[in-house]
């Protein structure tokens, strides 16, 4: 197997070597033959025995010369040698055959097709340890581009498997590799990545990272992921080692289908769901640093006192449009929202899309849980409009709300509806332009009244000042530069572009998802937390326990950490204490929860009636044992089968015991950082 797998590596760099500025090294094959048969004629002429007829002709000629002489030219046969003439004459024949027929046709008939089958991803080669991306999606230049942030995955051989072009992929992998990457080894295959057996060809059981990006603009290309990824578990079942494997897809049916999963049965493959929308979203609305607090959707000026919320405009109800909507619903908690206030701020997300009438119906399908617990105003034009509010059975107390408006951007009433939003000074404004087109998105911006481009030191943004936020799937180059270069447009945010400034691995949310997972395991099980571990390598054993639905439910409390703790000036507090302020603490309980509701709504889990909620409550606390099981027996019944919790309430309405939990969670949510 040794000596296979270093045979196969040998001829992978030979065959590398045609492609690269280094392909003369591909004649030192060649010749080596040919040194090599030269050697072996002159060790043969030395032992062969002399000819008595040629013995006293021979004169002094050395026989290695002689040797020489009838290897490379087949005019010194017959030659006065004291070599035999049989032997002579293989020589020639040999020498001949190796330096016309073999290296002229042969040898270029060889080198050809094996160039061809490298070129075209057909040659396949022994590695391990290497990284696997199966797909030829363009999600590959952010990870090719991010490679600098990962010293863990530098020096690693990367195999693509693509049912594309190989060719064309190769040159876009050349021209995406950043300059301190030149040299990274990496290799092209061209197969169908659900298939088990060309799977099999990529040494799969070996790999250390396995990417499922999929194909660019392919038909079904969640779903080919999803069985190249049940391919994958399956071949994997008796792999040695953990392989790290990031799923990718597009859709939310994909998302809320791989949830329903149970936790996966085996330890040699620990599965991230990344939803390409989403992941945009999210790292575009998380601030990265209190440098660009002025660029976020509450400008860190939600605090409990403050007279203000936030209001987010979606241009385009596209994938990406619904994907930031819903984004920012997990987002936007903020300690200023009260339910029993008069008139509670609450944050308001408002569509704007020219089938606004058809789209709010498929949105209110996918998300029926939610829009029976939400404020709705629907609007076609200046005057027309219609609102719906919370079922009564179920209480009003979500912190977010929603519109919709029929039209477009460059319609008068609705541009005027923007300018009256803008001027709200109650209103923290953004806009986000989600088209599918990203020069439409661009245009549709830069035509905004001036009221949105306020001259403005950039150095020093006004807080309200609109953040306009503008989907560039691709280059980006006109907007970046309208951004840096043009002080009027100092407010506009391009985000989504393939030029690395996104991280596919979302890495840095990652690891705060497995802290925020191991301080809810140390609290559920009653321990106390001293410290809570920095390097993921002491969080991946509780992480990989999980399913996927409980680690896309830690990632989304990993998410709103920043503003949470910003919002109510707990980044403050000593990291290696708890929070000890019980008015802080049952503040950041309220926010988590209000986070809570919002991520199982939107999970597609429906809420209990609030008559209903009362009597299970009670029944799981009263006195008679039996009573108490029942109850237990159907809450495990309603959530379960029927994705129906009753603890998506209002956070006054909860058990005590479990008000207490939350709150002993949240006051170690700080050191997660």
């Amino acid at each position: 197997m040794q000596i296979a797998s270093k045979w196969k590596r040998l001829l992978w760099h030979f065959d590398r070597s045609l492609h690269t500025h280094q392909a003369w090294k591909t004649l030192l094959w060649p010749l080596g033959l040919g040194a090599f048969l030269l050697l072996l004629f002159w060790l043969l002429g030395l032992l062969w025995p002399s000819s008595p007829l040629t013995l006293s002709t021979a004169g002094g000629v050395p026989r290695w010369a002689e040797t020489t002489g009838l290897f490379f030219d087949a005019g010194n046969f017959p030659l006065r040698s004291r070599l035999p003439l049989l032997f002579q004459f293989l020589i020639v024949v040999v020498g001949s055959a190796l330096l016309t027929a073999f290296l002229v046709a042969t040898l270029t008939t060889i080198l050809l097709n094996r160039r061809d089958n490298y070129r075209d991803g057909l040659s396949r080669y022994h590695f391990a340890d290497h990284i696997l991306v199966l797909g030829g999606s363009h999600t590959f230049i952010h990870l090719l581009k991010q490679l600098p942030e990962h010293p863990e995955l530098q020096g690693k051989t990367w195999v693509f498997l693509s049912s594309g072009d190989a060719q064309s992929l190769r040159s876009l992998v050349n021209t995406s590799l950043p300059d301190n990457t030149r040299d990274l080894p990496f290799v092209i295959y061209h197969g169908d990545p659900t298939n088990p057996a060309t799977l099999r060809s990529c040494q799969i059981e070996l790999a250390s990272v396995i990417l499922i990006t999929g194909e660019d603009n392919e038909p079904e290309n969640d779903q080919r992921n999803i069985a190249t990824w049940n391919a994958l578990r399956h071949l994997r079942s008796n792999a040695t080692h953990m392989a790290q494997c990031y799923l990718y897809i597009d859709h939310f049916v994909s998302g809320q289908m791989l949830r329903t999963l149970p936790q996966e049965s085996h330890t040699s493959l620990e599965t991230t769901v990344i939803n390409r929308y989403e992941s945009i979203a999210r790292q575009t609305l998380i601030s990265s640093s209190a440098d660009a607090a002025h660029l976020t959707l509450d400008r860190y000026l939600l605090t409990p006192d403050s007279p203000r919320y936030v209001h987010l405009v979606v241009v385009g109800m596209t994938p990406m449009g619904l994907a930031f909507a819903a984004t920012a619903a997990q987002l936007c908690h903020y300690p200023n929202f009260s339910p029993h206030a008069p008139r509670p701020l609450r944050t308001r997300i408002t569509f704007i899309d020219p089938q606004a009438d058809e789209r709010i119906d498929l949105f209110k399908a996918r998300y029926n849980n939610l829009f029976q617990l939400s404020h709705i105003t629907f609007r076609t034009d200046a005057n027309g409009w219609q609102s719906s509010r919370p079922d009564p059975a179920y209480g009003d107390f979500l912190d977010v709300e929603w519109a919709f408006l029929k039209g477009s951007v460059c319609q008068p009433w609705i541009r005027q509806q923007l300018l009256s939003i803008a001027r709200d000074e109650q209103q923290v404004m953004s806009l986000a332009f989600c088209g599918d087109d990203p020069s439409r998105n661009l245009s549709d911006a830069l035509c905004l009244p001036p009221q949105f481009y306020p001259i403005n030191d950039p150095d020093d943004p006004a807080a309200i000042t609109p953040v306009i936020f503008i989907y560039q799937p691709g280059i980006g180059t006109l907007a970046q530069s309208a951004q840096n270069e043009v002080p009027r447009y100092h407010n506009i945010v391009p985000f989504g572009m393939t030029d690395g400034t996104l991280d596919p691995f979302e890495s840095a949310l990652i690891l705060t998802a497995k802290r925020v997972n191991y301080i809810h395991h140390k609290i559920d099980n009653g321990k106390t937390i001293t410290s809570i571990p920095s390097e993921p390598q002491s969080l991946n054993n509780l992480w990989q326990q999980l399913s996927l639905a409980q680690k896309q439910q830690y990632i989304h409390a990993a998410c709103i950490l920043d503003s949470l703790m910003r919002n109510t000036k707990c980044h403050s507090a000593n990291a290696e204490s708890p929070v000890d302020n019980n008015a802080l603490i049952d503040m950041l309980a309220r926010i988590e929860h209000n986070r809570w509701n919002m991520e199982m709504l939107l999970d597609d889990y429906a809420p209990l009636p609030f008559n209903q909620r009362d009597l299970l409550n009670q029944a799981l606390v009263c006195d008679d044992e039996q009573t108490r099981q029942e109850a237990a027996i159907l809450n495990k019944r309603h959530a379960n089968l029927r994705r129906t919790l009753k603890d998506i309430a209002p956070f006054d309405d909860l058990p005590a015991e479990t008000r207490q939990h939350c709150r002993a969670i949240v006051e170690l949510y700080h050191r997660a950082f």
